[in-house]
């Protein structure tokens, strides 16, 4: 049997649904083509859906049997389209429903991840433009604000004072969203991506030109720099890498995604979130960990289709 049968009996017609209706849709594109194009690079038999369009039937009526999920914020992560596929019977990448719903909403993991003993910024949930002040004396200023439920850093604020407060606050009610202010913490960040079950090296961001790793940050500008391995003493990595392993098995998810986080000076991660649909662009954490052990951008999408699809 070649490896393109194998591949046809294994994982059937394969969808990439990209595109969508988010805020994210954009990034979504570029990862759905460049997924597409490495699972044809392994003679998988790959088909891209934009899920924008009318989708079910499509899936349905050209007898796919499993989705790579490259869609990223709503459409990807908050486990509505794994409700989908699971009503259909297609095998998928990514986390399950429950994890996806628990993870997208930062407000959720951020109560779970605190009642199970590990470390997030300090954070108020935002009623309304009265609360500049309790904030402020909470968290002191700069803070960040966002919304509970985006990803890519879309919405995300840096807050020095209350006008910024009141402009920035009028902006993020128009999500339709829970908004929280988060304790503003300066300096590198980190993210430890996961490859069926396994943390893979640790990743050291410093967004130079920025207040912090926004969203021009992680996917247009050339001056972010991307230290990989991590730069971490050895000893110190590892003890990271297994509390954050701990953190994937908190959420039940095993075969891939991305946690991001600081180090606090106990050398301690402090997490932001956690990803269950990462970017698999040009600027990509997750491909660039796993480059480093020596899997390649076009083997890594398959190995994901194969965990995933197990």
């Amino acid at each position: 049997m070649s490896l393109k049968e194998e591949n046809e009996d294994k994982f059937g017609k394969v969808a990439v649904l990209y595109g969508g209706h988010s805020s994210e849709r954009d990034i979504s594109l570029i990862t759905g083509k460049a997924v597409h194009e490495a699972l044809l690079n392994c003679t998988v038999d790959s088909h891209l859906i934009d899920t924008r369009d009318g989708f079910i039937d499509q899936l349905v009526q050209d007898d796919f049997k499993s989705a790579w999920i490259a869609l990223h914020g709503s459409d990807g992560e908050d486990g509505k389209i794994q409700s989908i596929l699971n009503l259909l019977g297609i095998k998928y990448t990514g986390a399950n429903t429950l994890s996806c719903s628990m993870t997208m909403n930062k407000l959720f993991s951020k109560n779970i991840l605190i009642s199970n003993g590990f470390q997030t910024p300090d954070f108020v949930l935002i009623d309304d433009e009265k609360d500049y002040e309790f904030i402020e004396s909470r968290l002191e200023t700069p803070f960040v604000m966002k919304p509970c439920s985006q990803g890519s850093s879309i919405g995300v604020f840096i807050i020095k004072e209350k006008k910024d407060f009141k402009e920035k606050l009028k902006e993020l009610l128009q999500f339709n969203d829970w908004i929280i202010a988060e304790k503003y913490y300066k300096g590198s960040e980190y993210t430890a991506g996961l490859l069926n079950g396994e943390v893979l090296p640790l990743v050291k961001i410093n967004a130079s030109n920025e207040e912090f790793y926004n969203y021009e940050a992680k996917y247009f500008s050339e001056d972010t720099t991307y230290i990989c391995p991590s730069e971490l003493d050895q000893s110190i990595e590892s003890k990271v890498k297994e509390t954050c392993s701990d953190v994937f098995n908190l959420f039940n998810i095993n075969s891939w995604g991305r946690l991001d986080f600081f180090i606090n000076d106990d050398n301690q991660p402090v997490f932001l979130e956690l990803n269950t649909v990462p970017g698999m662009t040009s600027h990509s954490l997750v491909p660039m960990a796993a480059k480093e052990i020596g899997i390649n951008f076009n083997n890594l999408c398959l190995e994901i289709l194969r965990t995933s699809t197990d």
